[in-house]
C-alpha cells in the first residue's frame, strides 16, 4: 500500500446505528426484500426495533372478485401468497416490535394470515383494519384477545359491531380509540 491510499472499508462495516438511521429512509419491500440480502451486518440492522415501530401496508392491495355468497370476495391466489411470504418476513425482522399495523382497506386478510399476525405482534397498540368480508368472528376475536395493549383501532363499518366492541372491553384495558370507516348502528346490536 502506498503511502497515500486509505484503507479500504466495507459496507458492512459501517456503525449499526448509522446504518439504521440511513435504512428508515427506505421503503417496505427494500427493506424486507433487498436490504436483508446484501450481508449478516445489514440484516441484524434490518431487525432494529427502530424500523419496525410500525407496519404500513397500506401500499398492499389484494386483487379480488367481490361475489354474492360467503365469503363474499374471491382473492386470487398470487395475493394472498404474496401477503402471506410479506407478513412472515415482516414478523420475522421485528422481532415482535411491532405497535402500529396499518392495512390498506382493500387488503383481504384470512383467518391464518391474522392470526399468524396476532401470535406474532404482542406490543400492537394500534391497529387499521382491512375489509373484514373474509373474516369469521372467531377469528377476528381470537386476534384481539392477543393484542392486550390495544389502544386504538379502525375498523370497517360492521353488520353487528357488538361482539368485536365487547372482545375489545374483556381483552384491551388500555384501550381508548374507536374509529369506524362508514355507518355503524352500535345502539340497536348492544343488547
Amino acid at each position: 500500500m502506498d503511502k497515500g491510499d486509505a484503507p479500504v472499508r466495507r459496507w458492512e462495516d459501517l456503525d449499526s446505528n448509522i446504518l439504521v438511521k440511513i435504512l428508515q429512509s427506505f421503503d417496505l419491500f427494500q427493506l424486507t426484500y433487498a436490504i436483508p440480502q446484501v450481508c449478516r451486518a445489514w440484516q441484524l440492522a434490518c431487525s432494529d426495533p427502530l424500523l419496525w415501530k410500525t407496519l404500513d401496508l397500506s401500499v398492499l392491495q389484494s386483487n379480488f372478485i367481490r361475489i354474492s355468497i360467503e365469503p363474499y370476495v374471491f382473492v386470487d391466489t398470487p395475493s394472498r401468497e404474496k401477503l402471506t411470504r410479506l407478513l412472515q418476513i415482516c414478523m420475522n425482522l421485528s422481532r415482535g416490535n411491532i405497535e402500529t399495523l396499518i392495512f390498506h382497506y382493500n387488503l383481504y386478510v384470512d383467518k391464518n394470515q391474522l392470526t399468524y399476525t396476532a401470535n406474532r405482534c404482542p406490543r400492537l397498540k394500534r391497529l387499521v383494519m382491512p375489509a373484514w368480508e373474509k373474516l369469521e368472528k372467531p377469528a377476528i376475536c381470537r386476534a384481539i384477545r392477543k393484542w392486550k395493549d390495544l389502544e386504538s383501532l379502525t375498523m370497517p363499518s360492521l353488520e353487528k359491531p357488538a361482539y368485536v366492541i365487547k372482545k375489545i372491553a374483556r381483552s384491551c384495558k388500555k384501550f381508548s380509540e374507536l374509529k369506524i370507516m362508514g355507518t355503524c348502528d352500535i345502539l340497536l346490536h348492544l343488547h
